[in-house]
């Protein structure tokens, strides 16, 4: 492995691995379609037909076991897509409104709307499944027995193929499928289902006993249609399958169905993937206790998760049949004598002669670490290391160490080998797939490495090379566009965020969809199996360089990003390694130089805002979603506020490319004052940037010959970052702590040395108060905040949106009065005090503030007697209204009278718009045309700009624009 690559060859085809078993090259190799799960009901249904015209040419063993569950799986998912074809669409509603009497209204209404919709393509859908599923009873009742004669799969196969050719209806076959969790990354197989039926079956061994099958979609209909034919196969006189969504809830015909089965006397088995709570489960006995099934004839048949054990403890005695854990098939597969025979067949074809896995307090130290925190997460899938003792013919002995790690079922684990394979200049080598388990070498950090972001430059190469290879050997057929996986997490991220430039309330979720379809639209001419897990920890010092960790399933999956834009990859690396501007350009020209990819820069920008929103709604989500450590929350807490600044810098940068002068800024009269939150910037998006309002007034000042300085309770960090955005002179950041001179590229403190010691004694006593969060950017003043979990409550979310836009399930909020009381008292801090903010507490030098900011940096630059204009909107800025020759301030000021006697001038609109009223008002002048838009703006870019200028509109505008949009309406749609 080379650490600085030379540029890559153009050929696309798959590298040469010759120490790989040719057996499994050839096999994986003809499933380049597995590198995206996301199929339609039509794609299935293709598939399907391959893997069963496949197995008579397959060679028996492992590869035929590999196609009959491949077919499984693909069966199943096309009764799912049929089943939910069939449920049709329900009302979207909120889960509190669903329950009270107006919303279950709602909800009847529809359904009878939908019973009266013409049926014509439901019933010849209903039929065609019918027969569907009496032929996958034979197919299924021959994997079931797991012994079965190839020659058996093939016979029951091909009476399958023949109903594939039978047409069907063109908006079912562009149905969406869902990838299935429990087989993708919960570590199940058929196997797992089978064994529960067996659980059943020592329960009720009266076959004469009927039995329904409820499946909860999307995994119970793999389970339901597994066990029927199972149960059938074991002589189970009556036995039927239904499946719901229990989220939807039943439609008219499944109630019907329930019903009647309840009357006839069957015992109902409730069948789904490992829950995480259990409330589903609770959720379906309730739909069962509905349609007449008395308790004592529910079961819930259904494995248990080792992240969550007790998830049965809500339920009834007796009421739940499960599989532990340490039953599940792969479990067993983990075994040293399993995990032994499989590397043997690896490593022998390598040339060594004797393998032999053995215990090591060294493989223990490695799984120790491997496996901290990840059994306490579901969906953190089981992984293990090995420690191999390999012998050569000759007689020469060597240890290495193996990684086995489950990376999903039959077709659902191939991309894993695919991406190992053809990544194998940038990853650790790899040995094999068997079962669902990737066999790879594990390396561990070099002895004496040093952090892989020591030498940049090399690190940057090596990132756009491996980015780019990605771009080359795991590329995506050229139609597939955005939109096609069932959950697009993350446009559904950006478009809600996005959604919010249009206000608060409701009409932020009218607009989501409107702006989702708009997002879909957005070009990618690579379309890519990205990475999507391009943080500096995924990255390890290799003895001969970088080496990537981590690069497969993190892409494409239900709750993955579901983005396939190779451009996600830089600017998710451009985040994690906090790139300069000058070094991002290099990471691009190096890629764009190696994949061709010449039009990755025009859609950069969307993808840094798509990647900072995500970090900060994965870090919340593990804060809140795992119980963690002081040091874990810490650590949450500082990639949540790196995304959150990393979003706020990148969007100055995007806006003032937009808005700021030609000509260099110079400090001249008169000096314009701004404060930043609530004049120049608010959280438009959960995090601060300004408008299109804001925008035209900096290009308006600019061009009318004003200075232009900050004056803000932000960091020094901050100010110099929007100095250099919109080509500021510089400005007073941290509540006049720090004067930034831009023009002379200088700063000052302007608090006193004993103020800095008492600031740094308490942020010490801060940091050992569990659950305090402090703002490392801020070194002249202390922000500090704590976290609390987003309410469930409908009234209590809508109260909490007026407080705050947030990202992620987080809200930060103040400290409480009387912790901080306590300690500048006790600590006897007489040169500090504090005030609240709507989402932290700011500790701040008594003796300064934005008034002696601005004389400082006045009479700094330009003199005591020059014009001084001061912009603000809060009790903080009063001093620097006082100071200031002139002072203004936008419409929500909150100190309006106070402002007043102070000879402010109040503008009649709120925030940005107010900015910009009031500077239209000192330059006399409006400009001609668009200020704000530049030539070749991409689609990507447009979309942004446009949503500057919508938060800048009233909210009655955006209500009316969504109301009379169709695809605002998607939104209520389930």
């Amino acid at each position: 492995m080379l650490l600085t690559p030379t540029k890559p060859a153009t050929s696309d085809r798959m590298p040469v691995r010759p120490d790989l078993l040719p057996a499994e090259t050839n096999f994986y190799s003809a499933y380049d379609w597995c590198l995206d799960p996301h199929l339609t009901v039509g794609e299935a249904i293709e598939r399907l037909a391959g893997e069963i015209d496949r197995l008579p040419s397959t060679p028996e063993g492992w590869q035929t076991d590999e196609v009959t569950t491949n077919v499984y799986l693909l069966s199943c998912s096309l009764l799912n897509g049929i089943d939910e074809y069939l449920r049709g669409h329900t009302l979207r509603l909120p889960a509190q409104l669903a329950r009270t009497r107006p919303g279950r209204i709602a909800l009847w209404v529809t359904e009878k709307v939908a019973e009266n919709l013409p049926k014509q393509n439901r019933s010849q859908v209903g039929r065609w499944k019918g027969k569907w599923q009496n032929g996958l009873d034979e197919f299924f009742s021959v994997l079931a027995r797991c012994d079965s004669d190839p020659v058996s799969f093939v016979e029951s196969a091909q009476r399958l193929s023949g109903m594939l050719q039978s047409p069907l209806p063109s908006n079912l076959l562009d149905l969406r499928l869902g990838v299935p969790s429990a087989f993708s990354r919960l570590d199940l197989t058929h196997f797992d289902v089978l064994a529960l039926g067996r659980r059943f079956v020592r329960q009720y061994p009266d076959r004469s006993h009927p039995i329904l099958l409820l499946g909860l979609r999307t995994a119970g209909t793999y389970f339901s249609a597994l066990l029927r034919s199972f149960f059938k196969a074991e002589g189970y006189q009556h036995v039927a399958s239904l499946t719901v969504q229990p989220k939807k809830g039943p439609s008219w015909r499944e109630r019907k169905e329930l019903t009647r089965y309840a009357k006839q006397g069957f015992t109902l088995a409730i069948v789904d993937d490992p829950p995480h709570s259990g409330d589903t489960i609770v959720l379906a006995v309730d739909i069962a206790r509905q349609a007449g099934f008395d308790l004592a004839r529910i079961k819930a048949l259904v494995p248990t998760h080792p992240a969550t054990p007790n998830w049965a403890k809500i339920l009834p005695d007796g009421l739940v049949i499960t599989l532990e854990p340490e039953r599940w098939r792969k479990q067993q597969l983990f075994d040293p004598k399993n995990v032994e025979n499989q590397l043997a067949e690896y490593f022998t074809w390598r040339g060594f002669a004797d393998v032999r896995v053995v215990g090591s307090r060294r493989a223990d130290e490695f799984n120790a670490g491997l496996q901290s925190g990840s059994n306490r997460k579901r969906g953190a899938t089981l992984k293990r290391i090995f420690e191999v003792q390999l012998g050569t013919p000759q007689g020469n002995n060597e240890s290495r160490h193996v990684l086995a790690k489950s990376v999903g079922l039959g077709y659902l684990g191939y991309q894993a080998f695919l991406a190992a394979h053809r990544l194998s200049d940038f990853v650790a080598p790899v040995l094999g797939l068997r079962d669902g388990i990737l066999y790879t070498e594990w390396l561990p950090r070099h002895a004496g490495a040093g952090d892989v972001r020591g030498d940049r430059d090399s690190w940057i190469e090596r990132t756009a090379a491996y980015v780019a290879a990605r771009t080359r050997l795991l590329s995506l057929p050229k139609g597939r566009g955005a939109g096609k996986a069932l959950h697009e997490n993350g446009l559904a991220l950006l478009a809600e965020s996005f959604g919010r430039a249009y206000g608060r309330f409701a009409v932020d979720i009218l607009m989501r969809s409107w702006i989702q379809q708009r997002l879909y639209r957005l070009d990618c001419p690579f379309p890519t199996l990205i990475d999507g897990n391009m943080g500096y920890a995924e990255w390890i010092e290799g003895r001969f360089g970088p080496v990537k960790t981590g690069y497969y399933q993190h892409a494409l999956g239900k709750t993955q990003l579901n983005l396939i834009d190779p451009a996600y990859d830089l600017a998710e690396t451009i985040l994690s390694f906090a790139l300069s501007p000058e070094e991002e350009g290099r990471l691009v020209r190096r890629y764009v130089e190696y994949s061709g990819d010449v039009e990755v820069g025009q859609r950069l920008f969307v993808n840094k805002l798509l990647a900072g929103l995500w970090t900060m709604e994965s870090a919340q989500e593990h804060l809140f979603g795992v119980m963690q450590t002081g040091q874990g929350q810490q650590e949450l807490h500082r990639r949540f506020l790196g995304a959150w600044d990393f979003l706020t810098v990148q969007t100055a940068r995007f806006c003032g490319a937009r808005s700021r002068p030609s000509q260099r800024a110079s400090w001249r009269p008169p000096l314009v004052m701004l404060d930043v939150d609530g004049v120049l910037d608010r959280r438009v998006f959960g995090y601060p940037c300004t408008s299109a309002a804001g925008m035209e007034a900096l290009s308006l000042l600019a061009t009318g010959g004003f200075s232009v300085a900050l004056n803000t309770a932000r960091s020094v960090a901050e100010v110099r970052e929007y100095c250099q955005a919109y080509s500021l002179a510089g400005g007073v950041a941290e509540h006049g702590a720090y004067l930034w001179d831009a023009v002379a590229q200088c700063g000052q403190p302007l608090i006193a040395q004993e103020t800095m010691v008492q600031l740094d004694e308490l942020r010490e006593h801060l940091r050992r108060i569990p659950g305090v969060f402090l703002d490392d950017r801020h070194q002249y003043s202390i922000r500090a905040f704590m976290f609390e979990k987003r309410p469930h409550s409908l009234l209590l979310r809508l109260v909490n949106s007026i407080r705050s836009f947030g990202v992620g399930l987080g809200v930060p909020t103040p400290l409480p009065t009387l912790i901080v009381d306590h300690l500048i008292t006790t600590l006897r801090f007489d040169r500090l005090s504090f005030h609240h903010t709507m989402i932290d507490t700011a500790i701040v030098a008594k003796d300064t503030d934005k008034g002696t900011g601005l004389t400082a940096l006045r009479d700094r630059v330009l003199g005591p007697d020059a014009e001084t204009i001061a912009i603000g909107d809060t009790e903080a800025d009063l001093p620097m209204f006082r100071a200031a020759t002139r002072s203004f301030a936008p419409a929500q000021i909150s100190c309006r009278r106070q402002a007043r006697l102070l000879g402010c001038v109040v503008s009649r609109y709120r925030y940005q718009r107010g900015l910009l009223d009031v500077v239209r008002k000192l330059v006399d002048r409006v400009p001609d045309g668009d200020p704000i838009t530049k030539a070749n703006e991409s689609e990507g870019e447009i979309l942004f700009l446009d949503l500057l200028r919508a938060a800048d509109r009233p909210n009655a505008q955006a209500l009316v624009r969504a109301l009379f949009d169709r695809a605002t309406f998607r939104i209520f749609v389930r």
